[in-house]
C-alpha cells in the first residue's frame, strides 16, 4: 500500500461503539509517543510499514521476557486476536517499545488491550464466549 494509504476497519467483528470511544479514550494517554496509533481502526500504511520490521527484532533476554509476559497476560494472548497483519504490526510495536523505551511487559499488556483492533465487545467478553483458545 502506499505510505499515505490508511488500514481502516476491525480485522475479525464488526466495531462496537462504546468500546471504541473507551480505546480512543484511554489511547491518548500515549500521545506523546509519535510510533503508537493514536487510532487501532485508522492506521497510516506508513506506520504500519515502518512497525512491522521489527516483528522480527532479536530482544536481549529481560526485553524478551518482558514480551513474553506480555503475550501471556494480554487479553488476546497477543497483541491482537488471530495472526493477521495487525498481529505483527502490533507486535513489531511491542518489541520496539521494550527495545527502544524499556517498556515493561505490564505497560505493554496495557496497551495492546487499549488498543486491540479485532472489533466487538471487550476482550474479556470475548475469551468468555469462547472465540479464543
Amino acid at each position: 500500500m502506499p505510505v499515505d494509504a490508511k488500514l481502516q476497519g476491525s480485522c475479525c467483528a464488526p466495531m462496537d461503539g462504546p468500546r471504541y470511544l473507551a480505546q480512543i479514550k484511554g489511547i491518548r494517554k500515549y500521545a506523546d509517543m509519535p510510533e503508537i496509533p493514536p487510532d487501532p481502526y485508522d492506521i497510516p500504511a506508513g506506520m504500519a510499514q515502518k512497525l512491522k520490521p521489527y516483528y522480527d527484532l532479536a530482544l536481549n533476554g529481560t526485553e524478551q521476557a518482558a514480551y513474553d509476559s506480555a503475550m501471556a497476560k494480554s487479553d488476546m494472548r497477543g497483541p491482537c486476536c488471530c495472526q493477521c497483519w495487525r498481529w505483527r504490526v502490533y507486535g513489531g510495536l511491542g518489541k520496539q517499545l521494550i527495545h527502544e523505551r524499556q517498556f515493561t511487559g505490564q505497560q505493554l499488556v496495557d496497551l495492546w488491550n487499549i488498543a486491540q483492533g479485532c472489533g466487538g465487545p471487550t476482550a474479556a467478553k470475548v475469551i468468555s464466549a469462547g472465540s479464543l483458545t
